[in-house]
């Protein structure tokens, strides 16, 4: 007797994946991820180090590390499930970029609106903060960015 069982399994992804390269006008005002110098895919980790890049950002005159939080697997990746937290609290408040808006593309760098929220111990978000900031980036430290399709 033989049984044979058919399955069925469906990824998913609302990410569409550019290298910095092929970045021109036609992005601007798409929402997207931004992938600091080396590409991120799914927070990897080898011999129990963590391979997650950082960056230092400035908000309100503070420089802030921060470090890319990526849950994109080769199966599932979602746009929401993406974003840059800062590596420690700052008055209190972890400060997280959800999501980026790109608003000026230049040969060697990238402005765009940073979405940003300001969550206590708890995960509570503090909405009285500023929460869209305008950023630049040097194009150098940028190996892709994730768009949301």
């Amino acid at each position: 007797m033989t049984f044979t069982i058919n399955t069925i399994a469906q990824d998913g992804s609302d990410i569409k994946y550019v290298p910095i390269y092929e970045l021109d006008n036609s992005y601007v005002g798409k929402l997207v991820h931004l992938d600091f110098y080396n590409r991120s895919f799914g927070g990897i980790k080898l011999d129990d180090k963590e391979l997650t890049d950082k960056v230092t950002i400035e908000l309100e005159n503070i420089k802030i590390e921060f470090s890319e939080h990526r849950v994109d697997n080769g199966h599932n990746n979602w746009f929401s499930e993406q974003y840059l937290e800062s590596t420690e609290f700052i008055d209190g408040y972890k400060i997280r970029i959800s999501m980026c808006k790109i608003k000026e593309i230049e040969s060697n760098s990238i402005t765009v609106i940073l979405f940003v929220e300001y969550r206590d111990k708890n995960g509570k978000t503090n909405f009285e903060k500023p929460n869209k900031i305008e950023y630049e980036f040097p194009r150098e430290i940028l190996t892709e960015i994730l768009v949301r399709n």
